[in-house]
């Protein structure tokens, strides 16, 4: 061995052993027990992503007929409030302006509603106010009653 070489070969083993000592199996070179890794931290969105939209009944609805998936939801708050029931009758319902099968729900601030399953067709309704028969003002359309006054009108696709 030349002074040469033997000043080059510690350089060598250190080079030899970083690199691995030119192991030829394959794993771990350690008999430590493996340091599980860090899980990354959550990504926090930009921006909040919209929420789901709320159940037909939940969801505010504008006044008048509201087609939905459930059904047409009517939405129907009187003037002056302090009615006690409120039916709704149509052509859907023969007129009947005490079928209980059409008697409205109130919430806390007045407004009633109802949902009405309804084929496709051409409707017209009135809401009926403690015996009163009221026109939405708030229908689609309208046509005449056969009375002088207006029935309120839309059309089911």
């Amino acid at each position: 061995m030349t002074s040469r070489s033997c000043l080059l070969a510690p350089f060598l083993a250190i080079a030899v052993a970083a690199c691995g000592g030119g192991a030829t199996t394959a794993g771990p070179t350690s008999t430590a027990p493996p340091v599980p890794a860090a899980e990354p931290a959550p990504a926090v969105p930009a921006t909040p992503e919209p929420a789901a939209p709320a159940p037909a009944a939940a969801r505010q609805l504008a006044p008048g007929p509201n087609p939905t998936a459930d059904g047409v939801v009517f939405v129907f708050k009187p003037e002056g409030g302090g009615k006690k029931q409120i039916f709704l009758a149509g052509n859907f319902n023969s007129w009947k302006p005490d079928n209980p099968q059409y008697l409205m729900t109130a919430d806390a601030g007045g407004t009633y509603t109802i949902t009405v399953k309804l084929p496709p067709g051409s409707y017209q309704y009135k809401f009926v106010a403690d015996g009163q028969w009221i026109k939405d003002p708030f229908s689609p359309g309208d046509a005449p009653d056969g009375f002088g006054g207006r029935n309120g009108q839309f059309d089911v696709k």
